[in-house]
Formats: C-alpha cells, structure tokens, sequence
C-alpha cells in the first residue's frame, strides 16, 4: 500500500473518531439539558398543553399505556422544540408552501388542518374496544358522533389541488364496522348545509358553539331528546380576538383573530349546575371559566380545557346521567346536554387512568356519548385501554 493511500486512510480514520466523538458529546448534551430543563405546562408557540411526565406504576408499564404516554412527555418536552419547529416553518414560508406543519393557508383567512391517514392499529382497537364494551353494558344506551373536521366541511377554502384524503369515507367505513346497538350519530350533512356560517374557527382546528349547536341538534334526534326552542338560548361574545392553536403551529401572519361566542339559556335560572373537577378537587358553579379570556387559548373558557374526570350534576328532573368519553371538542358542546340530564360524567382517555367499570356502577351510566374529532379518534391510542381496563 502506498504511503500516500495510507495517510488518506488515516485522515479518514481521524475524521470518523472525531465526528463519533463530537456526536456523543452532542446526544451527552441534549440528554442532559432534557434533564436539567424545567417541564413546560403549555407551549405559547403552539398555542396547547404539553404532556407531562405521567405517573409510573407496574400495572401502567405492563399494560402499555405508560410507555405511550412516556413517549408524548419525551416528544413535547423535547429541549430546543419551539426552535426547530420555528425553522421548519421559516423554510415553509420561504418555499412559498401553501401548507406549514400540516396547516394550510385557505381563502377568507382561514388556516385548515390537514388530515393525515388513519393509524389503522388504533382504530382497530378502538372500534372492537367499543363493541365489546357495547356488548357487556347492553341496557345501556350507546351513541357515537365522531366530527368530520373543517378540512372535509370547508373544501372550498382549501388551495387549488391541496394533496387532502377523504376523511368521510373513512368515517363511513369505520361506521359499518359498529355494533348495531351503538347509534352512531352522522353531523357531516348539517354541518355542510350550514358551511356558509362560521361554524369553524379561522386559526384554530375546534368547531364553534354554532358549529357544536348543529350537531347537538342532530345528536338530540337520535336520543329523541325534547326539542330545544329557537329562542332557548341567547349568544354572548366573551372575546372577539382569538388566535388559535392553528395560528401557532402554522406560523403563517394572521392579523385577524377570531370571535369566540358562549350560548347562555335566556332563562337565567333555567339551568344551574356544579361542576366537580375531580382530580383538580375543584368545584365550580359554572361551565365557563373568565380566566381562560385572558390567556393565550380562550377556546378553554369552556370547561377550562381537558382534565382526566369532570363530573357536572345539573338540575334536569329526569335522573338520566351521561357518560361521555371525548377529546376537546366535547367542551363547547357540553353545554347544550346540561337541561337533558340530571349527571353527566365527562372522562377524556387521554388523561384517565382509573376503573371505568367502577366509575359505570358508581354513578349508575344509562347513556355513554363517545364524542371526538375525527382528526383525534383516527390516532388516538388510549380509548381502547380505557374501555378495557388495562
């Protein structure tokens, strides 16, 4: 071998060693600013509660929900994220990209999320979780309204050939998959016919109260719920300048936000409630909270956002209590079943670790609503472990 080959062999060697090297002391120092780095509660950039560290327990870790949650925490908690995320959406903009972080810059303002394709595995599980559980509580009635998204509602707002999946067919064919004794509720007509109304926030991906007062509408049908008259409630505007979570991940410049309206009964003593944020030990006289107005995220004036357990007990004389398995988009929606049951029990997955059958027996269910987004059912890998109890 030439001296010469030898040489260039060896300087490579270096190079290599060195740059083994430098990327150890690289994952040293990330590791250890994970460490050192105090956990967020919320991202102002992203405009959303992060995950926090979830509480570790042998059951947990063996049945599989704790490693998936450890995962979000690790995700979310990631030192630098806001960062890289932020130079993502610098390069999306400076391509000139329609679309920024799975968020696209529509007409009239509006910034739609895009729909990503279905992780099969969990709907999977989640559709025979729910039919199984349908099975073992037979005398009690069950529903399903799963909410096409403003991506499916508000096509016309999309850029020209936006690459976007079908979300209805696939909340069809999830449907034919149910238990016939779970009455799945289908809003994608009414919420299409009144697609011209500002059923969706501009910069945010939940529906309005308007938009959940349609589908409340369509959800009373199916329970044959008494009908609501149209003067039942008054609107009241409680912010008017929302930039919502879309805004956030986006980056795209909106200089709009948007109004956020709460429907109060014109009665005023039509409806009282408590509200019992279980494990918070909280308890309220209201669905609202004032607080929330002065944060980032209004959209939490309804219910102040997703907690584990929320117990509601209403002064409906009828003795039904409703138990509601949901993602966010259940929280401007709640407020429309307070005069149709006496208790409505509010569990989000996400959060919730505790025996469900106890909870069924203990606040004697007679309904169960599972109310969700279709974006957040179509990946959402804890409603299956719940419904099961593992």
């Amino acid at each position: 071998m030439k001296i010469r080959d030898r040489k260039k062999q060896n300087k490579q060697k270096r190079y290599y060693e060195a740059s083994a090297v430098l990327f150890i002391l690289f994952l040293i120092l990330i590791v250890g600013a994970n460490i050192i780095t105090k956990d967020r509660t919320f991202s102002e950039s992203e405009n959303r509660m992060l995950a926090t560290k979830p509480k570790f327990t042998i059951d947990r870790l063996l049945e599989g929900r704790f490693t998936s949650k450890f995962e979000d925490y690790v995700v979310d908690q990631f030192v630098g994220r806001d960062f890289f995320t932020d130079v993502k959406m610098k390069m999306d903009k400076l391509l000139g990209k329609k679309e920024s972080n799975g968020v696209f810059l529509g007409d009239d303002g509006y910034l739609i999320e895009n729909f990503a394709k279905p992780n099969e595995e969990a709907v999977s599980e989640n559709l025979q979780a729910i039919n199984n559980f349908a099975t073992k509580y037979k005398d009690v009635k069950q529903y399903m309204l799963i909410s096409p998204t403003a991506v499916s509602i508000l096509k016309d707002k999309l850029p020209m050939d936006a690459p976007v999946i079908d979300q209805e067919a696939y909340l069809q064919s999830y449907k034919e998959k149910l238990s016939q004794s779970i009455t799945f509720v289908d809003n994608y007509n009414t919420l299409k016919e009144h697609s011209k109304e500002n059923i969706f926030y501009k910069t945010d991906h939940h529906w309005t109260s308007i938009g959940a007062r349609y589908s409340y509408d369509e959800l009373a049908k199916a329970m044959e719920l008494k009908e609501t008259p149209d003067n039942y409630y008054e609107s009241i505007l409680v912010s008017d300048d929302f930039f919502g979570a879309l805004s956030s991940k986006s980056g795209y410049d909106v200089k709009e936000g948007d109004r956020v309206e709460v429907f109060i009964p014109s009665d005023k003593d039509a409806e009282t409630v408590v509200v019992n944020y279980v494990e918070e030990q909280e308890k309220t006289a209201t669905l609202y909270s004032s607080e929330a107005l002065s944060q980032k995220d209004n959209y939490e004036v309804f219910l102040k956002g997703n907690h584990p357990l929320v117990k509601i007990r209403t002064n409906a004389a009828n003795n039904k209590t409703l138990l509601i398995f949901k993602d966010s988009y259940a929280n401007s929606f709640i407020p429309f079943l307070v005069k149709d049951f006496s208790n409505i029990i509010v569990v989000d997955p996400r959060y919730y670790y505790e025996d469900i059958d106890k909870l069924i027996e203990q606040e004697e269910v007679s309904e169960v609503l599972y109310l969700y987004n279709a974006n957040t059912f179509f990946n959402d890998t804890s409603l299956s472990s719940v419904l099961n109890n593992e």
